[in-house]
This record gives C-alpha cells, structure tokens and sequence, in this order.
C-alpha cells in the first residue's frame, strides 16, 4: 500500500502540473517569456526553501506534499516559456535542444550520486536547502536573458490549442511517458525492495544517465538531423523499451550500469526530437501554447508511469512481468509513430 500510496503522490503531481502547463504556455505567448520565467523560479526557490524547513523542523506529512505539489506548479508554469525561448534563439532548434540535454544533464550526472551522499551524511532534508541554493544561482542567470518576444499575439486567441495533428502526436507521446517514467520511482524502488541495492548504488546508476546524454547527446543529434525526427523518435523509443525490459534480467550494479546505458540513448533520441517537432508543428506561431500542450501530454504520460509502475511492483514479483507489461504502452507508442511517420509527412 506505501509502493501505490508514493505512486499516487508523484501521479497527481504529474497531473497537476501537466494541466496548468497548458495554460501557462499561454501566459508566456501574452506577457513575453523571461517576464514568465524569472517570475516564476523565483517562486521555485521559496517552495524549495520551505520544503528543507519542514523536512527539518515541523515535520507533517501533509504540508510537506502540499509543498511538494506548489514547487511543482511553480516549475510547470516556467517551463513552457523557457522551451519557447530555446526554440526562438536556434536557427535548428532541434541542435537547440540537443545542446541543452547536454548542458542539464550535467546535473543529472552529479545529482543523484551527490543526493545519495548528502543523505547519507546529513539527511533527507537537506536535498532541497542544496537544490535551493542552486536554484538561486539559475534565477540569477535568468535575469541575464535576452527577452525574445513572441512574434504575434492575440488577444482574443483560444487559451488551448485546438491543432489536430497535435492532438495526434499528444497522444502518442502519452503512452510513451509512460515508459519514460518508469526511470524515477519504478526503478529506484524494485533495484532498492527487488534486489536489496543501496542508496549510493541507485545515485551512481542515474549517474551513468547523465554521464550519458553528455557524451552522446551531440553524436545522437548529428544522426537524427540525417535519419529524420520520425525515425529518431522510433528508435528512441525502441531503446526505451529495450532497456527497460532488461532490467529483469539484472542483479548486479554493472548489469543496472548497461541496461541505464540503452534507457539513456533512448532519452537522447526522444527528448530533443520531441520539442524539436513541436517546435515545426506550431509553425512558430503560439509557441509558448503548443510547448504547454506537449507539456500537458508529456505530463499526463508522466502521471501514469509512476502510478502503473507502483502497481505492477505491488501486485507482482516475477520481473520479467513487472518489466514486460512496464513497457507495452512503449510498443503502443511505437505503433502510432509508425503512424504518424506518414500522416504528418511535413514534419519531418
């Protein structure tokens, strides 16, 4: 029942966030992006400062997931418009967001081995003073940014954006997410309840992801930019699948080390691609909604995966079905991409 509950959270979290996102892209097209952004990450910073105050000192369950759910809304409503800038700033906003993953994941990298670390020097608490900390430093850059305003704004246009070939590509990408997902709560709770591995072990696996979109973010660019975005979001997706499903067959660290290996190429293929071909489908115009849309959809997929995964690891034992039906709404997706490959032959 804890497995499902920590599901549930981290699914209405997802879905939250998800929804207002289709909204705050909105916001981004009508009052300019950075105004967004530095807004809305100085709220960030406050939400994460007071989540280490009550993890410290106060220590209710409940304030602490209300908390929780505020520094999510904050991040929702920035991140379509910080999307919408990166796409507005690159001539090949694919290479745009290819460098970013790069840029992020260096992060990622650092991240999860240093948060083992912290928790098992100085406590669970003083992940969000740290991540705070850091937050200021991105709030601070932020305010560096060279505002790109949106070319056309109108007063009168729809909030949601009412684009059928979007739609389309929305919902393909739900069932991925799915997937996806399944990289933070899923895994981190059967290599820790499964196979009995340490905190450290499970930051130095994450470790290996950010590792990886570093080295090979660029060369996986260079191959999408020939192969085309469609193919590009197939064979990302496959890798997803395939590495994900190999982790039933894992019991040692190295093992987890190769399986994170053919996740993360997976990411590398998917993430950038996918913005890049809103980026075409919006045509450039309301940029900032169509980011929020993909957001929405990105975000629902999101919501599932943890609340799927967390069942499937509640009900069953034997990995190879904890991981097999983990990864059906892969093969779904694989199916409308192949789909969508011809239908949308425009945006390729």
């Amino acid at each position: 029942m804890q497995l499902l509950l920590i599901g549930i959270i981290f699914a209405l979290n997802a879905i939250l966030g998800g929804v207002i996102q289709i909204y705050s892209g909105y916001l981004g097209d009508k009052y300019g992006f950075k105004k967004v952004v530095v807004i809305f990450s100085f709220g960030s910073v406050v939400t994460l400062l007071l989540l280490f105050f009550t993890t410290q000192f106060v220590k209710i369950s409940l304030l602490f997931v209300l908390l929780f759910l505020v520094n999510n809304i904050m991040s929702s409503i920035f991140q379509p418009s910080t999307n919408a800038l990166l796409s507005l700033s690159s001539d090949t906003p694919l290479s745009g967001f290819s460098s970013l993953r790069v840029a992020t994941n260096l992060g990622w990298a650092l991240g999860p081995a240093l948060g083992g670390v912290i928790v098992s020097i100085w406590g669970f608490p003083y992940l969000y003073l740290i991540a705070a900390s850091a937050s200021v430093i991105a709030f601070i850059l932020y305010l560096l940014l060279v505002d790109i305003k949106p070319s056309q704004i109108f007063k009168r246009e729809r909030m949601i954006v009412n684009d059928r070939n979007m739609l389309f590509f929305g919902i393909s990408v739900v069932f991925l997410f799915v997937v996806v997902s399944q990289f933070s709560v899923t895994f981190s709770i059967y290599a820790n309840k499964f196979i009995d591995m340490g905190l450290e072990s499970i930051g130095f696996v994450y470790f290996i992801n950010g590792i990886v979109v570093v080295i090979f973010q660029w060369p996986v660019y260079l191959l999408v930019k020939k192969m085309g975005m469609w193919n590009g979001m197939l064979t990302g997706t496959l890798l997803y699948v395939l590495g994900y499903f190999s982790m039933a067959m894992d019991h040692s660290l190295l093992q987890f080390f190769a399986s994170m290996f053919i996740v993360t190429m997976g990411e590398n293929f998917v993430t950038p691609t996918g913005n890049a071909l809103v980026s075409r489908i919006s045509g450039g115009k309301r940029l900032g909604s169509y980011m929020g849309l993909y957001n929405f959809f990105t975000s629902f997929g999101r919501a599932m995966g943890p609340a799927y995964g967390s069942l499937l690891l509640s009900t069953l034992k034997d990995p190879y079905y904890i991981w097999g039906l983990a990864v059906i709404p892969g093969g779904i997706a694989i199916i409308i991409f192949i789909f969508l490959k011809f239908y949308l032959k425009n945006y390729k």
